[in-house]
């Protein structure tokens, strides 16, 4: 029976984020959905109610600024009518001449404005009711914001099949017999006595180059072939391997 993995913890915490990850892509989805719904209805507004607004008042004014137009010309002609004198020639016939100069030029002015009001104002206003339209078109798009984002992949560790088989030799070896652990110096790196047995062999705490971050108990073939050759065998491997069940030291994880 194998040990169990040491990243399995890692494992399951990696996939539980993952689970909440998705779960929040969604959840953001749905919000996404609604602001763009909210947009779409806004933008249907700004381009239709909200421009056919602003267009229908200045038509308004325009209605009004022609009906006043309307009434100036009949009030100059009215006035010229009234101070008409009759053609006796000379000073009259001048000064009738200077009232239909007066009746024209006012006659003159009142079209000059409302031609200007027909072609630089609907100009001015359409470009006024475009710039206005744009503008509230980029802020909705503003506080649309970003669509949801899914992100980087959540990365999940591999299986310890290295730590996964020394957890295995933590507790399997030493209930085992006639099972050989890997115990070779040449496998072991920062290694420190750190104690002796009641049978006098030597105990050491180690790290392997895969693992470390992880320190081992034990012992140490070259020592133990000192003491006790027959607790040690050669691997297929060529390294030496130790039979802890023949020694009063297990092979433990610090």
């Amino acid at each position: 029976m194998c040990a169990p993995d040491p990243n399995a913890g890692i494992r399951r915490q990696a996939k539980e984020r993952n689970k909440a990850r998705i779960a929040k892509y969604y959840g953001d989805s749905i919000k996404q959905w609604n602001k763009e719904s909210d947009f779409k209805e806004n933008l249907k507004n700004i381009r239709g109610l909200g421009r056919s607004r602003a267009l229908s008042d200045f038509q308004e004014y325009a209605a009004k600024a022609q009906g006043e137009a309307l009434v100036g010309k009949q009030n100059a002609a009215a006035k010229m009518f009234r101070n008409q004198t009759v053609n006796e020639g000379g000073r009259s016939r001048n000064a009738g001449r200077a009232k239909q100069m007066e009746f024209f030029s006012k006659i003159a002015d009142i079209d000059r404005k409302q031609y200007k009001l027909a072609t630089v104002g609907d100009a001015k206003v359409q470009q006024k009711i475009q710039q206005s339209t744009q503008n509230m078109e980029r802020k909705q798009r503003a506080q649309l914001g970003m669509g949801p984002q899914f992100g980087m992949p959540t990365m999940l560790p591999p299986k310890d099949r290295a730590g996964q088989f020394m957890n295995s030799l933590s507790f399997g070896m030493n209930v085992a017999s006639g099972i050989m652990a890997f115990s070779d110096r040449r496998l072991k790196e920062d290694v420190t006595k750190v104690g002796v047995s009641p049978k006098g062999y030597d105990i050491f705490e180690w790290t392997y180059p895969a693992r470390p971050n992880e320190r081992w108990r034990g012992v140490i073939a070259q020592e133990v072939v000192k003491q006790n050759p027959m607790a040690v065998g050669v691997l297929p491997t060529g390294f030496l391997g130790v039979y802890y069940d023949l020694l009063d030291v297990n092979l433990e994880a610090v």
